[in-house]
């Protein structure tokens, strides 16, 4: 039978069609925004005829009647990831909601673990060869439709046929409702102020030719707002949306580094505007994929250089997330951010980032915290995750020990709350009993200062504001001296620096006292390879000691004089006058660094020591003759 002979004889109103749902029936919704909301209609008005129909949803977009307590009796509503339009209902005990991996609902379906004995979908019209696509919503929509006793599907020509594995035969459809509705649309929110700067720092970890997964959630979202400087990007994500079409037109989003799928966007379903469904249309560069393909961790691992963005509610102190619920409250679901969080974990080069607000809306509750709230659910656990970010900045999580998260959390944490969470750390012996930190908000870290810079040998490195998480690679800075640049620093031969010294070279208050320093390697592995630091010589002196200390492997590349002038710029934006240092006067490298800036001043102390001190508005006396 040719398939426009068989399509027609598939035609159905759908007051007949619906009648396929009988009482009892396990019925699948097709997501998002691919709603077929007349067939929903439909079946709304059919629920007085109707008896413990059990709904099976993924994404709800739509406002979902059926929840609603007039259909307690007629529908039942079982969720696979919770939506705005369900969760007041699941949290009454009037829906369901089945926590699972979304990679592994597809296999539900065909073993008949959750049965569907009706589909209802939405698709394009049939092309020339008989299929149809599922348009917009490919996810786990496909497995419905493959395994339901009868499908149902409204065709509609506002859905796009979009490219991938989207297609079904029309022999597999029972009854075809045509009806031309437009499609739902949901354009994500604009982020507020805090949720720029959680996205302006979490961009940070994008490096060119990275493919990308950006979970679902406005915050993930906000990223792509600052990557448009970034070339060779790739996609493999969830959810396709109007953020990206900029990126792809910009060629940001080119996917010429992709190891699966070179060349193309892969997702599985869509949520935007009519621009986004626009432009999926018959678009060969925008794969959209069943869940089994996109969300299989074992597939996403093939993408070489896999970076996944997701968000969470809390994150405690050992690094545990939860971003499913709030307590016993359901809130969202597992959805796929564990599939990605794993499948990037085993990606060569690849990494995962969980962003946060560090307080709840009402800014009275922090977001980091000693322990997850009763009922919450861990997603992820403490060895799942890479990197947490909040506004205040980046915590790597990856192979650091308990002690060193909690203090990297602690980090980003609301300053407001930085001591009671010190405070719960050494209570749980997750850090040193003595262990400090600067807690004021008015001595927050002064993240305006990172920059980066090349050396006269090539190597970029970052310079920034020394941090209280930096005890262990100061340590380890200190440890890689010779004996004689330890003397020419310290005066004097020192064998160690424990974590009472190192702690307080690290905790500063950004004003009176303050450090540079120059790093090499990724955000999170570091390695400091040179620091400048100032402290206040004498109380109203209006004077600055400052000191320097350049890795042996390192010096005579400029990295001093950087180092000199981004820490007296910044000491002179304090309010100080000048600097002072003491050196021995055969340190002719220090003595040469110091007198860059112009005029000094010295005097000869005992031991051979001098004391140096230059003002930064150029005014003193002129260099004392005979001064070396």
């Amino acid at each position: 039978m040719k398939w426009e002979t068989m399509y027609e004889e598939k035609r159905s109103t759908l007051e007949n069609a619906l009648k396929a749902v009988k009482r009892g029936a396990k019925v699948f919704l097709g997501t998002a925004c691919g709603e077929p909301s007349h067939l929903v209609q439909g079946l709304i008005e059919r629920g007085g005829r109707l008896h413990d129909v059990q709904i099976h949803h993924f994404v709800t977009l739509g406002d979902a009647p059926y929840t609603e307590e007039r259909f307690d009796n007629r529908f039942r509503h079982n969720a696979f990831f919770v939506g705005p339009s369900t969760r007041d209902a699941i949290n009454q005990a009037r829906a369901d909601y089945t926590p699972i991996f979304i990679s592994e609902i597809p296999d539900l379906f065909r073993r008949k673990i959750v049965p569907i004995d009706v589909a209802l979908v939405q698709t394009s019209p049939p092309d020339p060869y008989g299929t149809v696509s599922l348009g917009i919503s490919v996810d786990i929509t496909k497995a419905a439709v493959e395994s339901a006793r009868i499908v149902i599907a409204q065709v509609n020509r506002n859905m796009p046929r979009t490219m991938g594995d989207s297609f079904i035969s029309i022999e597999k459809i029972d009854y075809v409702v045509e009806k031309d509705d437009p499609l739902l649309e949901f354009p994500y929110p604009v982020p507020d102020e805090v949720g720029m700067n959680i996205a302006r720092n979490a961009a940070r970890l994008v490096s060119d030719g990275d493919t990308l997964h950006i979970g679902y959630g406005h915050l993930p979202y906000a990223v792509l707002r600052f990557i448009h400087d970034r070339k060779g990007l790739g996609v493999h994500t969830e959810v396709f949306s109007d953020d990206f079409i900029d990126l792809i037109e910009e060629g940001v989003i080119s996917g010429e580094h992709k190891t699966l799928f070179p060349g193309r966007v892969i997702c599985s379903f869509c949520i935007g505007t009519q621009r986004a469904y626009d432009y999926v249309r018959d678009n060969p560069r925008i794969g959209l994929y069943p869940a089994e393909t996109v969300y299989n961790p074992i597939v996403i691992a093939q993408n070489e250089r896999m970076i996944s963005f997701g968000s969470a509610l809390e994150v405690d102190l050992s690094g545990q997330i939860c971003s499913e619920s709030k307590g016993h409250h359901f809130y969202s679901g597992i959805g796929g951010r564990l599939d990605f969080i794993r499948g990037a974990a085993m990606s060569k080069g690849g990494r995962s980032v969980i962003t946060l607000p560090s307080t709840t809306k009402d800014g009275r509750k922090s977001r980091i915290v000693a322990n997850l709230q009763e009922g919450a659910g861990v997603v992820a656990t403490r060895g799942d995750v890479k990197y947490v970010v909040t506004e205040y900045g980046i915590a790597y999580l990856h192979g650091k020990s308990v002690r060193e998260r909690a203090m990297a959390l602690i980090n980003i944490a609301h300053p407001k709350f930085r001591k009671e969470l010190l405070e719960a750390a050494k209570r749980h012996a997750y850090v040193y009993p003595d262990q400090t930190f600067i807690h004021s908000e008015s001595h927050s870290y002064p993240d305006e200062e990172e920059s980066s810079a090349t050396l006269s040998n090539g190597s970029l490195v970052t310079i920034r504001p020394i941090k209280p998480t930096d005890e262990v690679q100061l340590q380890d800075f200190f440890y890689s001296h010779s004996e004689e640049t330890i003397y020419l620093r310290y005066f004097r031969t020192i064998r160690s620096m424990p974590h009472s010294t190192a702690q307080a070279m690290v905790n500063l208050d950004y004003k009176n006292h303050m450090a540079f320093v120059a790093t090499l390697g990724e955000i999170g592995m570091e390695r400091i390879i040179a620091v400048a630091r100032y402290a206040i010589e004498k109380e109203n002196s209006g004077m600055v000691e400052v000191a320097y200390t350049t890795h042996e492997d390192f010096q005579g590349l400029g990295l001093g004089t950087m180092l000199q002038e981004r820490l007296e710029a910044y000491a002179k934006r304090m309010g100080f006058l000048g600097a002072v240092g003491y050196l021995f006067e055969d340190n002719m490298a220090m003595l040469k660094t110091f007198s860059r800036k112009g005029q000094y001043q010295a005097e000869m102390l005992e031991d051979g020591i001098l004391r140096v001190w230059r003002y930064f508005n150029g005014n003193g006396e002129s260099r004392p003759q005979g001064a070396v």
